[in-house]
């Protein structure tokens, strides 16, 4: 039954283009299930390889100096489905930058979106992959196999009008809990084939809550440029402490333990620019894998951060330059254009939300990748105060995996 289903779905993406203007977005994957993948994927493998493309990705946002967001997991899965169209160097620069080859990665995302836990009343973690596909694009059947089978997309066929606008981002709020309710702003072009999106949505308590007795109101915070701001900080004592160096940090767990927040501060005198440029995603692994018990005594500011970022020019400062260049890209197991022209990526537009408060977290994030077709024990109390520009985390602990990795440089 499984099989027809797919033949069917198949058959219907090779369809002749909608007759009419401004249809909504038709479901194709409505009725398929995605394939029960079997893996023996060790997620811990993959969480080096995803922290050092974390790292590498904040530190070419400038992150050091302006307050700067992202999801890792958001950004691999949407590169992801995109790789298993990809072929050529369009393929190795790809499986370069994300430390792992095309079989690892699907496995590993595959493995790790299968991992997460049901939706509970005080922590709930969610990814939700999707491609728009224009009304006449020809999609492969291996990619679209792999694209529902490893990463649950849903597929949608489009008159790649207004109504696009409104149906990608109706599921997008949809999927990050109405956090992120605009993805895109305008119509596609006409040289826009399909959209491959990722939503990420994170929503946790903490697994000790602050009361209104922990918080301390218009403390100082000196900001990257030297200004003295103040902020509302959350003060407790927290039980794993971190240290490497020249930087320190702990590890504040959300309910149920399988999610944490982790803050890393560096020492006096020591900028935060100064700590990512030296920094690598070896030592990042190992510091927050290799902590220890001790109190700590911390101090949070609480605050919201929200980035929109055009991850060209990042991604291509990682090694990923072909997927960009109509003449170099080879994107031919996507699909192919009605007109025959080269598909490249011209676009990935990724846009981040989180709140941190005495409660919990609240943090979302959404990637589009645009496809267009074109010619051509305890001892001595330590103390951690995020009072200066930090470096913060929300990892996921058993896998060791940074589902959200950000900077805070000011207050303001």
């Amino acid at each position: 039954m499984k099989k027809r289903a797919t033949a069917l779905l198949l058959a219907l993406l090779m369809i002749l283009p909608m007759a009419g203007c401004g249809v909504r977005a038709q479901e194709l994957t409505k009725d398929i299930e995605p394939q029960a993948l079997d893996t023996t994927t060790d997620l811990t493998a993959g969480g080096e390889a995803v922290t050092a493309f974390a790292l590498s990705l904040l530190r070419s946002e400038r992150a050091a100096t302006e307050g700067v967001l992202i999801s890792p997991v958001s950004v691999l899965n949407a590169l992801g489905m995109v790789a298993n169209g990809a072929g050529g160097d369009t393929l190795k620069q790809l499986e370069t930058a994300a430390g792992m080859s095309l079989n690892q990665l699907n496995d590993f995302l595959y493995t790790y979106r299968m991992s997460l836990p049901a939706a509970c009343k005080s922590c709930t973690v969610s990814l939700a992959n999707s491609a728009w596909v224009r009304e006449d694009f020809r999609v492969e059947d291996d990619f679209l196999r792999s694209c529902v089978n490893y990463y649950g997309a849903e597929m949608y066929r489009s008159a790649f009008d207004g109504s696009l606008v409104t149906d990608l981002n109706r599921w997008v709020s949809k999927k990050t809990d109405g956090m992120i309710d605009r993805l895109l702003e305008q119509a596609p072009d006409v040289l826009t084939m399909l959209y491959m999106v990722n939503a990420a949505c994170f929503d946790a308590r903490w697994d000790t809550p602050y009361t209104k007795a922990d918080l301390r109101t218009g403390l100082p915070f000196t900001a990257a440029n030297g200004t003295q701001q103040t902020a509302d900080y959350m003060t407790g004592t927290e039980n794993i402490y971190l240290s490497g160096n020249n930087v320190t940090g702990f590890v504040k767990p959300y309910d149920g333990g399988k999610y944490a927040f982790v803050a890393l501060l560096p020492d006096e005198g020591v900028t935060l620019e100064d700590y990512l440029e030296n920094l690598t995603g070896e030592h990042l692994y190992k510091l927050i894998t290799d902590h220890r018990s001790a109190d700590v005594q911390v101090s949070i500011p609480k605050f919201d951060a929200q980035s929109e970022l055009e991850l060209e020019e990042p991604l291509k400062d990682m090694g990923i330059t072909a997927l960009f260049n109509v003449s170099t890209a080879d994107l031919r197991g996507i699909g192919s254009a009605p007109s025959g022209n080269n598909l490249y990526v011209s676009s990935v537009l990724h846009k981040t939300y989180l709140s941190l408060d005495e409660s919990g977290t609240r943090a979302a994030a959404a990637t589009v990748v645009e496809v267009v077709g074109d010619a051509l024990p305890s001892e001595d109390v330590k103390t951690v105060t995020l009072d200066r520009p930090f470096l913060y985390m929300i990892v996921d602990t058993h896998a060791c995996v940074p589902l959200f990795m950000g900077t805070v440089t000011s207050m303001e």
